[in-house]
């Protein structure tokens, strides 16, 4: 089983139906919320994570995209956190908590508590 991760700097989510399940959405997105505008600041990247599930060997590494879905608009700004589909984002759920962030090598780690 995959030791537990030692986060250095992380936030915690509560999946919605349309982050999470694809029957309801196909956009393998997350709602850009404050906390994690925080963790990744406002400019558009793309970085390597590993996702994992807690209490499994489960993991995987995908690319993930931070963007502005507003860039265009002069008012409004909507960050979102692009993922590729994977095992373990599969697994997700509405109402599955997510703990996203760096761990103490500056790795960024997505652990999935179903």
């Amino acid at each position: 089983m995959r030791n537990t991760i030692s986060f250095s700097r992380s936030i915690v989510k509560t999946l919605s139906a349309v982050e999470a399940e694809q029957a309801r959405s196909n956009q393998h997105e997350l709602n850009g919320v404050a906390e994690l505008k925080k963790l990744l600041g406002e400019n558009k990247i793309t970085f390597r994570a590993t996702f994992s599930t807690r209490g499994s060997n489960d993991q995987v590494d995908s690319d993930l995209t931070w963007y502005d879905a507003r860039e265009d608009h002069p008012t409004r700004s909507e960050f979102r956190l692009y993922f590729q589909t994977n095992s373990v984002m599969s697994q997700a759920k509405a109402g599955s908590t997510l703990y996203l962030g760096f761990d103490d090598n500056g790795a960024f780690n997505v652990e999935l508590v179903p």
